[in-house]
């Protein structure tokens, strides 16, 4: 099992209130959910790649949400 996959889903799930408060769309954040769900559920297959990917969207969601207010 990945435990990278783990990390992944806690910090997605910690960020879609955020993200929804912010008034951001989460359908991408979802979609990255759904994909190491189904993941983990696979015994933790999925690509090196696909797993930097999302971390990298939902990375840019959170430094979206933190840019300053001008």
């Amino acid at each position: 099992m990945n435990p990278e996959i783990f990390a992944l889903i806690e910090k997605g799930i910690t960020l879609l209130p955020i993200l929804v408060d912010a008034g951001i769309s989460i359908t991408t954040t979802i979609q990255h959910l759904l994909t190491l769900n189904k993941a983990a559920a696979a015994g933790g297959v999925i690509s090196a790649a696909e797993l930097a990917k999302i971390r990298s969207d939902l990375d840019i969601d959170l430094d979206d949400f933190n840019k300053p207010l001008v």
